[in-house]
């Protein structure tokens, strides 16, 4: 079974001016060519919105997927709270695993997903090329608890490339 998969649309988009998630792309926005790109490749997409007090919960809750909110006590500290947050939901709904995607990644692979789920198995397996694309990613649930201590233990954020050097983690090619 295909697993869900979580845009993750929470963060501030400062070095963007904002509203990330809505910045235009084409004839549309960021996210809703992102939405476009992965919808055939899963069964779910839910959007991780960030906060419960972010200024965008309404135009995202118009973009026909669920929406999933951050811990409060992580809200701000970055990507990887949306990922932990996705982490948890698909947790409670005993899923082995969620997929994750920035939603600023409009030309993201028609299959993404296939090739996640065909990558040798590992607690996260994400994207690489000339750079890392650590969100775009196959996250086993079992590294939750790991991420919450981390965000815990963290001062005001924690980088995804410093979490994932303490994980089980193998890389899919990209060009």
């Amino acid at each position: 079974m295909t697993p869900k998969l979580v845009l993750l649309a929470g963060g501030k988009g400062k070095r963007m001016g904002g509203d990330k998630p809505f910045a235009p792309y084409g004839r549309s926005t960021l996210i809703e060519t992102t939405l476009e790109r992965l919808r055939p490749q899963v069964r779910e997409i839910f959007i991780n919105a960030g906060a419960q007090t972010s200024p965008l919960i309404l135009p995202l809750s118009c973009l026909d997927a669920p929406l999933i909110f951050d811990d409060p006590a992580f809200e701000d500290m970055g990507p990887l709270s949306g990922v932990l947050s996705a982490l948890e939901m698909a947790q409670a709904a005993r899923d082995a695993t969620v997929i994750t995607a920035p939603c600023d990644m409009p030309n993201l692979p028609d299959d993404m997903v296939a090739q996640l789920l065909a990558a040798v198995p590992a607690d996260v397996v994400y994207f690489k090329g000339a750079r890392d694309y650590p969100l775009c990613a196959l996250w086993r649930i079992s590294v939750a608890d790991d991420l919450r201590r981390a965000l815990q233990q963290a001062d005001g954020g924690l980088a995804v490339m410093r979490f994932l050097a303490e994980q089980n983690v193998r890389t899919i090619a990209v060009s």
